[in-house]
């Protein structure tokens, strides 16, 4: 199983913006910093946006920021947002009927127990949890002390 590159990048925006705490950050410089399309960055945000993670604000002073505290996003939220399809196997999806032999093998229960138990896991943690441990990250990310406070000037 591997994530889209929307999920992906959803995550990274997320913790990029949990990095930058008030000052939030702005599309161009995030796409910047993790070397991906501007235009597919816009996309990820503005889903987040509709989802209530993130605040779009345009203009002087605007950028992006996150709506809720990262205690209050829940990683196995944002997952099931973010992702379009969480079908390991056809008989899980939309159309079960695709597989012949859907209902005479036992994959189906058990992948579907393996997605739920993953959502178990997921739904415990937050944002904020993803954040323990990182303090370098703010520098590393290009948002350390003395960029930021000559940014407000």
């Amino acid at each position: 199983m591997r994530l889209t590159l929307h999920s992906d990048l959803a995550f990274r925006t997320l913790i990029f913006l949990a990095a930058a705490g008030k000052e939030g950050g702005a599309i161009p410089q995030i796409a910047e910093t993790y070397g991906v399309s501007e235009n597919h960055l816009r996309k990820v945000v503005n889903h987040l946006a509709q989802a209530g993670w993130v605040e779009s604000t345009r203009g002087r002073g605007g950028g992006l920021r996150l709506r809720p505290a990262p205690a209050e996003i829940s990683i196995g939220a944002v997952m099931r947002e973010m992702e379009a399809d969480f079908a390991l196997v056809d008989c899980l999806g939309a159309e079960p009927e695709r597989c012949v032999i859907s209902g005479f093998c036992g994959l189906q229960r058990i992948f579907g127990e393996a997605l739920q138990a993953w959502f178990q896991v997921l739904d415990r943690y937050t944002l904020a949890d993803a954040m323990d441990g990182s303090r370098g990250l703010p520098k590393l990310l290009g948002l350390d002390e003395p960029a930021r406070a000559s940014k407000g000037s």
